[in-house]
């Protein structure tokens, strides 16, 4: 599977140059995409993230068909420990924060912050209806584990039960999940990632060359 990564990390496109987009990168050989939508389209889960230009659903569906026509296979994204900032930095969901003076990092001992998600995940899979896979994320959790309440545990068990209990809503639709590799690593979890999940590798400072001993390594752990 070679799998182009659309990110919408604080960026809008329109419709029109997003299938150009899609149909340069089905020419090029991609035969999936990993869309990581954030505030690109507008969530009843969070309707505050919406930006003006933000597509709808009905605009979504109709450029998720049209890239499925191109035989590109869809597989979400939805952060669900850091990378929270285009939600964190509105007001009505400050207190989601793992630190006060932070946006990116959400709070695990928040109950909200796990009911708010598995609500968006069940509402991420309705959008895009049947797929095999479904990314959460997970990468460059800086601040996970830091508040009072959470720097109690152990960050490895604290992030596994986070990401293990989210991942539920998956695995009851058939859906195999996974999360960057980066914090998994960190925190020496690789043990207790359950052979049900991917792990995506993520370099920081090597080149192609250089990527193949850590793959190795998370490929054989699961």
């Amino acid at each position: 599977m070679l799998i182009f990564h659309f990110d919408s990390n604080f960026v809008q496109r329109s419709i029109p140059v997003a299938k150009a987009i899609l149909k340069e990168v089905s020419a090029l050989g991609y035969n999936a995409v990993l869309w990581e939508l954030e505030d690109q389209v507008r969530w009843e889960t969070c309707p505050e993230c919406a930006q003006a230009d933000s597509w709808s659903k009905e605009e979504f569906k109709e450029l998720l068909a049209y890239s499925r026509g191109l035989g590109l296979e869809p597989i979400p994204l939805l952060q669900t420990v850091g990378h929270g900032e285009y939600v964190m930095k509105q007001p009505a969901y400050r207190h989601f924060r793992e630190d006060a003076g932070h946006s990116d990092c959400y709070c695990t001992s928040n109950p909200e912050v796990r009911a708010f998600l598995k609500r968006w995940l069940e509402e991420f899979v309705e959008l895009f209806g049947s797929v095999k896979y479904f990314h959460m994320g997970g990468d460059e959790a800086w601040w996970f584990g830091s508040c009072p309440e959470c720097s109690r545990r152990k960050r490895g068990e604290l992030y596994a039960e986070h990401i293990f209990d989210l991942a539920e809503v998956l695995l009851k639709h058939g859906i195999r999940p996974g999360v960057w590799g980066d914090m998994i690593l960190k925190e020496n979890m690789l043990d207790v990632v359950p052979k049900s999940f991917v792990l995506w590798d993520w370099q920081y400072h090597v080149g192609a060359e250089g990527v193949f001993p850590t793959t190795d390594k998370l490929l054989a752990a699961g």
